[in-house]
């Protein structure tokens, strides 16, 4: 085969594979991340997020399992070089699930040290502290403008300030 259909053929492993640009190692796209940092936060995300009702994670917010429920939103998880990218219908509720926030009778819930990059019109930026590690959740909806994304972000959140709650 010529190399103009390798290159055609890994262009589409690509896409479906949703790497915006296809890492590789030789001649095999290399899929996982080889930061140590960015691989302890995915698996602490993906503890969070396979947390049941039933055996909730201890960082789950009393009486609800908010992280185990947000898995019904997630479309798709594709691994980036330096980040990973969670594409959902409800970027801001997931970030609103995961952001930390101290509940006065509970401690600490969501994920310790997970801060707030930006928001764009279609993405919500988090950095794990601890980790250096990064998070995009990518919403399949593109919103109108900035002020109406910052918005829906905020309503989203404006929960971690209820009933002893207070944002991190």
């Amino acid at each position: 085969m010529p190399h103009t259909t390798d290159k055609r053929t890994y262009q589409e492993l690509a896409r479906l594979l949703y790497l915006g640009r296809l890492q590789s190692r030789g001649k095999r796209p290399a899929l996982d991340p080889t930061d140590r940092g960015q691989l302890a936060f995915q698996a602490l995300l993906f503890e969070c997020l396979m947390s049941t009702r039933e055996h909730p994670h201890p960082l789950e917010q009393p009486r609800k399992s908010a992280m185990a429920s947000i898995s019904g939103y997630l479309n798709a998880i594709c691994h980036q070089p330096d980040h990973l990218e969670i594409h959902t219908n409800t970027a801001c509720r997931i970030a609103s699930r995961v952001l930390p926030f101290l509940h006065e009778d509970h401690g600490v819930c969501g994920i310790p040290g997970l801060r707030l990059i930006d928001v764009t019109c279609r993405r919500v930026r988090l950095t794990h502290l601890p980790t250096r590690a990064r998070l995009d959740l990518v919403d399949t909806h593109r919103w109108h403008d900035m002020d109406t994304a910052r918005m829906i972000f905020q309503q989203e959140t404006s929960w971690h300030q209820r009933d002893g709650r207070a944002p991190l």
